[in-house]
């Protein structure tokens, strides 16, 4: 098998920090089943489960990809027609710093695939005060060199007129580090490139099967086959706490969020990709992105968090959320004040109380691996997850060796103890 990453330099000019050549003959022996069977199994085709299949698959394993309902489907965390990647993490600079280095995978993928996904941006965040997080967010971003501006309100008005920024002191903006990312089309490529490059996909509900002492022999389908393999990987999202119920449903809380696209005035681009930047408000809460191919893209803050069941709940919006995006749109967009809702979505996340990933080995079997808690900021990380979950299974060294401690099922705390993951 060629080496991705060598093919990814050659046509794209992208040398990436670290990029090691990973040929098939690097696969590891105990991970590698024996006859017919799969390497490796990942159950799940989302942001965490699409990405790592494909890395294992590039990296020599025979990978089996799982998905009941397939990839980008509506039911999904990572659905959707958009996603944002930013490095503004608040406190959490380790998630700055991967940030970064998923940008640059992005980037080099996007060449790769030869499709444009990735749409470079602005983000602001409107502020009225420095809050503890966003002085420590400016020392990060001190530290990793990240290029930002602090524009205050006189100077948002100048370059940003379509904003009101009546209530704002000032913002802070990201100039090189954020993105708005076409999700529901990059989890389709990812498992399209995948299988173009021999790795096997199918749409079943798969769960834990038998057991031979510490190694699980199989997963269970619903129409009852036993699909065996060496390796077993869980990327379920929303479904984590359904398929291990018993060490996964008190630690990843599943909640609603909901977006909704206004249509920008016919003619005017000033509400469109790239003149309007992402932003995300610290005032009246929520976040947004200029339109890409859809509308003005809003998503109001939910409201404490509702909790849903990922496969029964319906994705109808909720009129108080539907009147406060609205009256918000047309107060900070004021050109926008009568512009009509075209499409709503309703989208899943499982998030652990303390917002960190969940990437460990289930405690109860030594051949299987969970990859759970995106959160609303795990899709921008896919390419690197993918990576970081492949180096995990094989025992090598990841980049991180800090971020294995926080990934660890016992590191996080059950959500009953905390509350409320908001």
């Amino acid at each position: 098998m060629i080496d991705r990453r060598s093919v990814l330099t050659a046509s794209a000019g992208l040398a990436l920090a670290g990029a090691a050549a990973r040929p098939a003959s690097a696969a590891a022996p105990a991970i590698q089943a024996s006859g017919g069977s799969p390497d490796i199994v990942v159950v799940g085709a989302g942001a965490f489960g699409g990405w790592t299949a494909l890395e294992l698959r590039e990296r020599g394993f025979k990978v089996l990809s799982i998905d009941q309902y397939g990839p980008a489907n509506p039911r999904a965390a990572s659905a959707g027609e958009t996603r944002s990647i930013r490095s503004g993490y608040g406190a959490a600079g380790m998630y700055s710093a991967w940030a970064v280095k998923a940008l640059k995978l992005w980037n080099a993928r996007q060449a790769e695939f030869g499709r444009t996904l990735v749409y470079p941006n602005d983000r602001i965040e409107l502020a009225d005060r420095w809050l503890p997080g966003l002085v420590a967010q400016r020392k990060i971003f001190d530290d990793l060199k990240l290029p930002y501006e602090i524009l205050k309100q006189p100077e948002l008005r100048v370059r940003y007129p379509q904003m009101n920024f009546d209530d704002v002191d000032f913002a802070f903006i990201e100039k090189t580090s954020a993105a708005v990312i076409k999700a529901r089309e990059a989890m389709i490529v990812v498992s399209e490139v995948f299988q173009k490059k021999g790795g096997e996909f199918r749409i079943a509900r798969a769960m834990a099967g038998p057991a031979a002492g510490r190694r699980m022999t199989a997963v269970t389908l619903n129409n009852g086959d036993a699909v065996g393999a060496a390796t077993f990987v869980f990327a379920c999202g929303p479904w984590s706490p359904k398929v291990f119920p018993k060490i996964m449903a008190p630690k990843v809380r599943v909640t609603r969020s909901e977006y909704f696209y206004w249509g920008v005035p016919p003619g005017d681009d000033r509400f469109s990709w790239p003149r309007q930047p992402a932003w995300h408000d610290h005032i009246s809460g929520g976040y947004g992105f200029g339109s890409l191919e859809r509308g003005l893209k809003y998503s109001p803050a939910s409201m404490g968090g509702v909790t849903q069941d990922p496969d029964t709940a319906e994705r109808l919006p909720t009129p108080l959320l539907m009147k406060i995006g609205t009256d918000y749109v047309g107060r900070r967009f004021p050109a926008m004040r009568d512009a009509p809702i075209l499409e709503t979505r309703a989208c899943n996340m499982e998030s652990a109380a303390d917002d960190d990933f969940i990437i460990d080995r289930h405690p109860d079997f030594d051949n299987v691996w969970i990859a759970s808690g995106g959160g609303g900021h795990g899709f921008k990380h896919g390419p690197l997850i993918g990576e970081y979950v492949a180096d995990r299974i094989m025992g090598r060294p990841t980049f991180d060796p800090a971020a294995d401690k926080h990934f660890q099922l016992t590191a996080h705390a059950d959500q009953k103890a905390v509350g409320s993951a908001e």
